[in-house]
C-alpha cells in the first residue's frame, strides 16, 4: 500500500519527468551526433561560413535546448501556478534573445569569423590588430541591442532610458572629447588605410615603424629604438609619409671626373653607363638619365638618375652597392679617376725669389748693425 500511495503520488510527476528527459537526450543528440553530422556535410559541401556559423552557435543552442526542457518540464507539472504564470513565456522568449544574441557575439569575432570575411569582401582590409577594435565596437552593440530587445520583452517603457542614454552620453562626450577624436582617429586609419603594423612612416615629424595600433593612439618605434605614441586624432589630420607603401627608389648621384678626361672618353663613359643601366636587373629601364652636366670645381660632373625596383632598404642598399662597383669597374676599364675637392693657390712672386730677396735684406739689416 506504502508503494502504491507513493506511485500515486509521483505519477502527476511522471509527464514533466519525461519531457525533461527527451530534451535532455535531444540536447545530447544534438551534441554528440548532428554536430558531427553537420561538420562532415560541411566539409564535403564546403560552405564558406559553415564552420563559422557551427562553431558560434553550438554552446547557445546546447544552452537553450537546456532551459526549453526546464520550460516543458514546468509546463507539464502540476506547478500549474508556476507554468500558467506569464513571465515564464517572457522568460523564455528572453533566453531566446540571449542565446541569440551570444551566437552572434561569437560571430563578431573579426580575427576568424564571418565578418573578417564579409568586410574582406566588401574590400574593406585592414591589420589584423585594429580587428579588435571592429570586434570590440560590434560587441558593444550588439549587447546594448539585446538589452533593448530583452527590456521591451518585459513591457519596459526605454524612452526614458534612451533620453537619460542621450543627455549622459553628451556628458561623457562633451568631458572626454579627446578620447572621442582618439576612436575616430582609429576609425579613419581602419577606413583609409594609410598605413599597417609593420610599416616605415613619417608623421608629424617623427619617423619609424608602426608597432602597435590602439583606440587611443598609433605606437612608432623610431630608428634610435624609443617608443613614441602619438594620437590617433593628430594622425588623421596630418600629413603621413609611407615609405613601405613605394615600389621603387630613386638613385640619383654626382659622379665627378678628374679635368685630364679628355672629350673621346667622356662620350665613350657616359654612353656606355646610360646602356649599363639600361640592362641592369635591379633598375627600371625608363626614367634613366646619365648626363654630362657641369664643369665644377676641382670636377667634371655627370649625374646619374634612375629608379631601382627594390622597395625594401636592405635590398637597395645590395643594389646600389653592385652599381657603384661595376661602376668603379668602369672607370679602371676607361682609365678615369674620380675627382676629389681641391684647391690651387699661385704666388704673384716665386717661393724661391722671394725667400732669397727676404736673406738679401736680412744681410743688410745685419751688416748695417
Amino acid at each position: 500500500m506504502d508503494l502504491e500511495a507513493l506511485l500515486i503520488l509521483l505519477q502527476p510527476w511522471l509527464r514533466p519527468f519525461l519531457a525533461f528527459a527527451f530534451f535532455t537526450f535531444v540536447r545530447y543528440f544534438y551534441r554528440a551526433v548532428l554536430l558531427r553530422v553537420l561538420h562532415r556535410f560541411n566539409d564535403k559541401a564546403s560552405f564558406e561560413y559553415g564552420e563559422d556559423l557551427l562553431n558560434a552557435f553550438e554552446r547557445p543552442v546546447h544552452f537553450f535546448l537546456f532551459i526549453f526542457a526546464i520550460y516543458a518540464a514546468l509546463n507539464c507539472s502540476p506547478l500549474t501556478f508556476i507554468a500558467d504564470h506569464p513571465s515564464i513565456d517572457q522568460l523564455l522568449r528572453s533566453f531566446f534573445i540571449i542565446c541569440f544574441i551570444w551566437g552572434l557575439y561569437n560571430l563578431s569575432d573579426t580575427t576568424h569569423g564571418i565578418a573578417m570575411k564579409l568586410l574582406l569582401k566588401a574590400g574593406v582590409e585592414f591589420d589584423l590588430a585594429l580587428s579588435n577594435i571592429i570586434s570590440t565596437t560590434l560587441r558593444i552593440l550588439l549587447i546594448i541591442l539585446g538589452f533593448v530587445m530583452i527590456a521591451k520583452e518585459w513591457n519596459y517603457d526605454i524612452t526614458g532610458f534612451i533620453a537619460s542614454l542621450s543627455i549622459g552620453s553628451l556628458a561623457v562626450a562633451l568631458a572626454a572629447k579627446d578620447s572621442l577624436a582618439n576612436v575616430f582617429g582609429s576609425l579613419v586609419i581602419i577606413i583609409d588605410k594609410p598605413f599597417v603594423i609593420g610599416d616605415w612612416i613619417s608623421a608629424n615629424g617623427i619617423e619609424g615603424t608602426v608597432e602597435k595600433i590602439t583606440f587611443r593612439s598609433t605606437c612608432l618605434r623610431t630608428f634610435p629604438q624609443e617608443l613614441v605614441y602619438i594620437p590617433n586624432s593628430l594622425l588623421s589630420n596630418t600629413a603621413i609619409t609611407n615609405f613601405s607603401k613605394r615600389e621603387k627608389r630613386r638613385l640619383d648621384f654626382i659622379l665627378g671626373l678628374t679635368y685630364d678626361t679628355t672629350y673621346q672618353q667622356m662620350e665613350t663613359f657616359v654612353n656606355r653607363l646610360r646602356e649599363y643601366l639600361k640592362h641592369h636587373d635591379g633598375v627600371y629601364d625608363d626614367g634613366i638619365t646619365v648626363n654630362f652636366q657641369d664643369f665644377g670645381g676641382s670636377s667634371l660632373d655627370i649625374r646619374v638618375v634612375c629608379y631601382t625596383k627594390a622597395s625594401a632598404y636592405a635590398t637597395y642598399m645590395d643594389v646600389r652597392q653592385q652599381i657603384n662597383l661595376d661602376i668603379m669597374k668602369m672607370l679602371e676599364e676607361e682609365k678615369l679617376g674620380c675627382a676629389f675637392p681641391s684647391t690651387s693657390v699661385y704666388f704673384e712672386t716665386p717661393l724661391v725669389q722671394k725667400q732669397t730677396i727676404t736673406e738679401t735684406a736680412a744681410s743688410e739689416t745685419k751688416a748695417q748693425v
